[in-house]
């Protein structure tokens, strides 16, 4: 199977808990890259602020193990405390 690059920006979500989430497209895609260049360029261009390896990452994945968000859908109404 094909290797994928995507961006990754490390998440902080309060209580210690962070981990490395994989930057996407408004329409929920991620952004992928067929070569490591192709995704360093990117990288330096829209994340020159952020240090690599500390809070922004390159990580390479097979093509087929990148899935788009999937929509959440609620089966009962949220309550009310």
């Amino acid at each position: 199977m094909a290797i994928v690059y995507v961006i990754q920006v490390m998440a902080h979500h309060g209580y210690g808990l962070e981990g490395w989430r994989t930057v996407r497209n408004s329409a929920g895609e991620p952004y992928r890259f067929t070569t490591q260049a192709a995704a360093q360029a990117a990288l330096r261009r829209y994340f020159r602020n952020l240090r690599e390896g500390l809070n922004v990452r390159i990580h390479s994945l097979e093509a087929g193990d990148v899935h788009p968000l999937m929509p959440m859908i609620r089966t009962e109404p949220p309550s009310c405390s």
